[in-house]
């Protein structure tokens, strides 16, 4: 899947500096080579990063028991009927 995105983009990028190589001719160069030398450098270093983040994932998915429920949320409890208070401490202050 990542392979086919670099191959996209690689792919994209190289086919506008064509087409605007023909277009415009040599000028264009002096930005569309630098701009396609920093977007290999920019997919290297996403490819460099995906390895710790992927071993990262892994090793927090394996931390928590994925099958059991958790317990309440967010809200929980907050739409609970109270249960009702014993009159005992008012008749006391009388």
């Amino acid at each position: 899947m990542v392979a086919r995105m670099v191959a996209a983009v690689m792919g994209m990028e190289i086919a506008a500096l064509v087409f605007a190589y023909l277009a415009f001719g040599w000028p264009v160069l002096l930005i569309g080579a630098p701009v396609l030398v920093g977007t290999v450098l920019l997919l290297l270093v996403v490819r460099a990063s995906e390895a710790p983040r992927r071993r990262l994932q892994a090793a927090r998915a394996t931390r928590w028991e994925t099958q059991t429920p958790l317990p309440g949320g967010l809200m929980s409890g907050f739409f609970e009927i109270p249960a009702p208070r014993s009159p005992e401490p008012w008749e006391a202050r009388r």
